[in-house]
């Protein structure tokens, strides 16, 4: 990772917060996580805690993950999880090129 990935994953890890948050509303460890999105676990540690920007194949385990245990307060179906974490997952590629044009990387 560089400088500028890893200043743009401290200050706004939007992605592995929602990540984060919804695997915990579920009860689930990472272990069970990555199971059901059938990912390894030290893909979602590096996903919850910034280290990894999201690919559109994490994207499309983890809505398929998260939309077979819905929530009350969260989208009830795969497409919902889907727009929700390719559009978070985009802002945070914006925000990381951002970063490396300030930087000069």
């Amino acid at each position: 990772m560089t400088t500028s990935e890893a200043q743009v994953a401290g200050e706004s890890n939007t992605f592995g917060l929602i990540v984060c948050e919804s695997r915990q509303a579920r009860v689930w460890t990472k272990a069970e996580l990555a199971r059901r999105a059938e990912m390894t676990q030290s893909e979602v540690n590096r996903l919850e805690s910034g280290k990894r920007m999201p690919t559109l194949r994490h994207v499309q385990c983890l809505a398929k993950a998260f939309s077979e245990a819905p929530r009350g307060d969260e989208p009830a179906s795969y497409e919902g999880w889907l727009a929700v974490l390719v559009d978070v997952g985009e802002t945070c590629r914006q925000d990381l090129r951002a970063a490396q044009r300030s930087s000069g990387d």
